[in-house]
């Protein structure tokens, strides 16, 4: 039997236990360490560093409840508290200390104003602070500017779109509140257009950039942001745009390619049962625009409608949807824009019943006798183009009358049978169908 030391079973045991220290300490080589930390979390909207959390009311029913949370990364504590640090709660709303993850700040506001306040969130040795605001009016949503249809404006991309100046004529543009109370506001960034003023102070409903456009002078599209107090003092803030525009009278323009390939008021033909769509433009006036049938029928299955590629500038621009009876229909058209120039415009379409081979069998032929007759084409938007899908009866080929091409079979048939041959037809609008020509060869 081996003997083991004492010395080398001690040895033994330190080497095994170092060897187990290192595995930990090191751990799995995919392993990542990640400090513990804590971070609130914005319930409301951020605005630069500031959460501004949801308005409040003054007037009942006006129960406010608005949560405060975190989120934790790492191994962090079982509670966390919060602290008000800065500024105030609007008066009638409180905030408990809390524990776990979140809070409601709660209650009845009491008083309207804009209250700006910071809460610290704490877990053992992490903190987070973040800055809140809570808007408290007398009656429903905070005041701000509007930009709706009512002033004749629209969203783009944040900016209000006010509508377009004239070169030379009176502008208004009306900068409304939702309260439509006294209030303030000035020209932080960008410009308005040369000859047109925005008045520090305002009464009623808004204030109105007024004045006449001179001559632009880098490009004729200004873009600026206002920036001011409303109701009770609460801030307005919101970014516009107006547009100037020549002192040009307002006319319909004519679509380019119609038939004849030159502006025309025949508008492009369409198809019985395929989606039709035509856009009508103007030139002059000043946006934004409105397009109005006034006179005349359009064709059933198509109404007037908002092309979206255009924006809301242009108000029923669009003749759009899927024609289901055919006829040629006239009708007047109206654009007006927003200062109240109107123009009209007498418009055609043609429906026209879809395009078809017709089915009727061709007059008979004779072998050795010269034969010509025209191709059986139905619907569609004449003059036709034919073509060969596979083989003609021996003998025939294709021949042209005008307008249409290929349209024509001819030539001196050589052999006798009756004979069914697959053919396609093209109209004027690129539409094609396909059908079976059957023609009659005698000895």
């Amino acid at each position: 039997m081996r003997q083991i030391t004492k010395a080398a079973l001690t040895l033994a045991a330190t080497v095994t236990m170092a060897a187990a220290l290192a595995a930990v300490a090191v751990g799995p080589a995919s392993a990542t360490y990640r400090p513990p930390s804590i971070r609130q979390v914005c319930g409301g909207t951020a605005e630069s560093s500031v959460c501004v959390l949801p308005p409040g009311v003054t007037t009942a029913p006006n129960s406010y409840s608005a949560a405060i949370t975190v989120t934790k990364t790492g191994i962090t504590g079982a509670t966390v508290t919060f602290a008000l640090t800065a500024g105030s709660l609007p008066p009638g709303l409180t905030m408990p200390a809390g524990s776990g993850s979140g809070i409601v700040i709660t209650g009845n506001p009491a008083k309207a104003g804009t209250f700006n306040f910071t809460v610290k969130a704490t877990d053992g040795g992490l903190t987070s602070t973040l800055a809140y605001q809570i808007t408290v009016t007398v009656q429903g949503p905070p005041d701000q500017l509007l930009c709706n249809a009512a002033n004749g404006s629209f969203l783009i991309s944040g900016a209000c779109v006010l509508p377009d100046a004239v070169l030379g004529q009176p502008y208004q543009g009306h900068l409304t509140t939702s309260h439509q109370a006294d209030g303030t506001l000035s020209t932080i960034a960008g410009s308005l257009p040369p000859g047109l003023t925005l008045p520090a102070t305002f009464t009623g409903s808004g204030d109105t950039i007024s004045g006449t456009p001179a001559q632009a002078d880098n490009g004729n599209t200004y873009t600026f942001t206002v920036q001011g107090t409303g109701d009770q003092g609460q801030p307005l803030y919101q970014s516009y745009q107006i547009t100037v525009d020549p002192n040009v009278p307002l006319t319909v323009e004519l679509p380019t390619g119609g038939p004849g390939g030159s502006p025309s008021p025949a508008l492009f033909p369409a198809p019985v049962g395929k989606a039709y769509a035509q856009d009508f433009a103007q030139s002059g006036g000043a946006a934004p625009y409105t397009w109005a049938l006034t006179a005349g029928q359009l064709p059933p299955g198509l109404t007037l409608q908002t092309d979206s590629c255009c924006g809301p500038r242009y108000a029923n621009n669009e003749l759009a949807g899927t024609p289901t009876t055919a006829g040629t229909y006239t009708f007047t058209m109206q654009v007006s824009d927003y200062d109240g120039q109107q123009a009209t415009q007498q418009f055609s379409l043609t429906i026209y019943p879809p395009l078809q081979v017709a089915t009727t069998p061709l007059a008979t032929g004779t072998v050795g006798v010269a034969y010509s007759r025209d191709l059986p084409a139905q619907g569609g938007a004449p003059p036709y183009t034919w073509y060969v899908v596979n083989e003609l009866p021996p003998g025939l080929t294709l021949g042209t009358t005008a307008p249409d091409s290929d349209n024509v079979l001819t030539g001196t048939p050589t052999k006798a049978g009756t004979f069914s041959f697959p053919m396609e037809v093209e109209d004027s609008q690129g539409n094609t169908a396909t059908g079976t020509v059957t023609v009659t060869i005698d000895p």
